[in-house]
């Protein structure tokens, strides 16, 4: 018998996997035994593995493998994200294998048919979708986009913020699959002329996932796209997101306000909800009432009061907050603020003895301001109510396994005024970054503290422009000027400077 406790232990997560070494060992037997190779040489094989094994599993694998076996301890959690990962595209192809010739055999009605939970696991289409979900999960997915087209239906994955194609599928199959997603969802699988919305709760790996479903109608059948929230994951401190020692200072010192609002600026998927949430974990809430209201709340906080939005019935934002109001609430969080009503609300929340954080849709600090006196909120409403605003993107980090020095090209040495020995970095691509060079994400940002301004005799003004030019006089970086700095820092690259297009 072979002891775990007695091998050397390896981090998957920050080890370079080989995937001509991956292939050595077959799939069934790497998923029933929870174990992965990982490395390789002309003799010897590097496998990690997390729980005891007998001899006999030893012997098979020197059998298959023809090499040696070396055995490190890994978590099982890391095991199976790799496990996923490296097989998950050989799964799903088996699995749509499998289908068409269960279709070719006749046995259709038998095998889509929609049974018991139990025995339904088994069934190729529920397969298949799982192996969907799992694959998205493993890639740290943030979506699934499944796209019916003519001939096949091509399935893409949005990783760190861009899409990327993971594979296609016939396109005879995905009515099954659609079916199967609309059953898990409650949603009406014999409407397909309209749009419709839902949610799933989905177990990987022992650690609960949401998804939020939604359908729409096409030339071609129904697009679904599948929004995944991670939920089971603990929430980031601010300093984990990408914000400096002293910046995160300032923001906590923010937060100490017994009023007034924080805003949080940016477009759509900028990050701005987990600011919102990383600011929630620095108060102290065995002494706060604090309330939520979100459309959808994305993760569960412990003494946090959450409410959902629910159109449907008429509880919108304003009736929302209406009744937070009346719930005397210290601290009032706002999933978003996107209409007058929501607006005036918030600040008048504000100035009347609650502290109030919340986002925005703008593209830059200054551009808040704008927007709240375009909802109606008065100039001097505003110089009260906010204490300060974050705007915020999100750029790709340099996978760190495959991270290269290179010299600035003389458009990259012009852009960001670097001598000739000031060198840049990026990513060649590899097996952990699935080719694309980048690995993760971290904000970009530019933060005004409006109780700084004020001091020095900051007085709004009708145009956002004037705000703009007093932070810059006044020494407040941009979020250009942030995104700069991390690309001479080797985190990001040039082209997620231009890509973001500040």
């Amino acid at each position: 018998m072979l002891k775990v406790r007695n091998l050397q232990t390896i981090n998957l997560e920050e080890t370079a996997i080989d995937v001509e070494a991956v292939k050595l060992i077959p799939e069934d037997i790497a998923v029933s035994n929870c174990l992965i190779a990982f490395k390789q040489n002309k003799d010897n094989l590097c496998i990690a593995v997390n729980r005891n094994l007998d001899i006999f599993l030893y012997e098979e694998l020197k059998f298959i493998t023809g090499k040696s076996i070396e055995f490190f301890y890994s978590s099982k959690h890391c095991i199976v994200n790799a496990v996923n990962s490296y097989y998950c595209k050989n799964s799903v192809q088996s699995v749509v294998r499998a289908i068409e010739e269960e279709k070719d055999s006749n046995t259709k009605e038998k095998k889509f048919s929609f049974k018991e939970e139990e025995s339904l696991q088994q069934f190729p289409i529920v397969k298949l979708t799982n192996h969907l979900v799992n694959s998205a999960i493993c890639k740290n997915a943030s979506d699934i986009h499944l796209e019916p087209f003519q001939d096949q239906l091509l399935v893409r994955f949005r990783v760190d913020g861009i899409m990327m194609e993971f594979l296609s599928i016939p396109l005879d199959i995905y009515p099954h699959i659609c079916t199967r997603l609309k059953i898990m969802a409650s949603l009406n699988i014999a409407e397909k002329r309209v749009p419709q919305d839902g949610k799933i709760e989905f177990v990987y790996d022992n650690a609960n996932y949401d998804l939020r479903i939604s359908t729409l109608p096409t030339v071609y059948g129904e697009k679904i796209v599948v929004r995944i929230l991670y939920k089971s994951e603990g929430l980031n401190s601010l300093s984990s997101l990408g914000f400096s020692d002293r910046d995160e200072k300032d923001i906590k010192f923010m937060l100490t306000n017994p009023h007034g609002i924080l805003l949080v600026s940016g477009p759509t998927g900028s990050g701005k909800t987990t600011t919102l949430y990383s600011m929630l974990q620095t108060f102290n809430k065995k002494e706060k009432n604090i309330t939520s209201i979100e459309d959808p709340v994305e993760y569960t906080v412990d003494n946090v009061n959450q409410v959902n939005v629910n159109n449907k019935i008429g509880f919108s934002f304003p009736e929302g907050l209406r009744s937070i109001l009346r719930q005397d609430p210290d601290i009032i969080m706002i999933g978003e603020i996107r209409d007058e009503e929501t607006a005036q609300i918030a600040i008048r929340a504000a100035v009347t003895g609650h502290l109030v954080i919340s986002t925005i849709h703008t593209n830059d600090a200054a551009a808040a301001v704008l927007r709240l006196k375009d909802m109606g909120v008065p100039s001097y409403f505003i110089e009260d109510a906010v204490i300060g605003i974050i705007a915020q993107r999100l750029v790709r980090k340099i996978c760190t396994f495959c991270k290269k020095e290179h010299s600035p090209t003389e458009n990259e040495k012009e852009y960001l005024n670097l001598d000739t020995e000031n060198k840049l970095f990026k990513g060649e691509g590899c097996n952990n970054c699935s080719g694309t060079g980048y690995n993760g994400r971290t904000i970009i940002y530019e933060l005004i503290d409006f109780r700084e301004l004020r001091k020095k005799g900051f007085k709004l003004k009708d145009s956002a422009e004037e705000l703009r030019k007093f932070s810059f006089k006044e020494g407040i970086g941009s979020i250009r000027e942030n995104c700069e700095m991390l690309v001479k820092e080797g985190i990001t690259t040039f082209d997620e400077l231009l890509r973001i297009n500040l």
